[in-house]
């Protein structure tokens, strides 16, 4: 009998162009961080996991089916750093005063009613709930330990806009995760 392929998929909101050019222009100078690419900025909802056939095709259905009201997208000015992937090295120990080599470098989100909506209903109905979650963008990923201090010069812009859209993605190892469904909120 064949294996039934899976892909790992994760729900995620298109942040606004204008915060999109803003952390670009953050990024640059930063020697001490590889880059988040352009095309690859999102805020992640819900990490849903290994999905076959049919759970992915009822994923995009749910998807495809509800509308929701477009949150607003303000960053809080709030910079966290860590990494789900180093978690599992026994050798990674979590330290709040250093950025580590391969950690994420992560810009807090303020959590509206619409997007703590749109996360619980994704959640409640797909899965992927997080006990903590933290509404956020990575910025970059540190290229070597540094102080996480060093983050404070950041220019965090203080202006907003709604969300372009909510997707459906394909979980990758390359800079760009495949978009499987888009639903805008215009």
């Amino acid at each position: 009998m064949a294996e039934e392929q899976t892909i790992t998929a994760f729900t995620s909101l298109e942040i606004p162009t204008q915060l999109v050019d803003s952390m670009i222009t953050m990024q640059q100078g930063r020697d001490e961080m590889e880059p988040q690419h352009r095309d690859a900025i999102h805020l992640t909802l819900a990490f849903l996991g290994r999905l076959d056939a049919e759970k992915l095709a009822d994923a995009a259905a749910f998807l495809s089916g509800k509308t929701w009201t477009a949150p607003l997208i303000r960053f809080t000015g709030q910079v966290r750093h860590g990494s789900w992937a180093l978690k599992s090295d026994p050798d990674y120990h979590y330290d709040e005063a250093t950025l580590q080599k391969g950690e994420q470098i992560r810009l807090g989100i303020e959590p509206v009613p619409e997007l703590l909506g749109i996360y619980s209903d994704l959640t409640r109905n797909l899965g992927g709930a997080e006990d903590d979650y933290w509404p956020h963008v990575t910025l970059g990923v540190a290229r070597r330990n540094v102080p996480a201090a060093s983050m404070n010069t950041l220019d965090i812009p203080s202006q907003g806009g709604p969300a372009r859209s909510l997707d459906l993605r394909q979980e990758s190892e390359e800079a760009h995760h495949r978009v499987l469904v888009t639903r805008d909120f215009s």
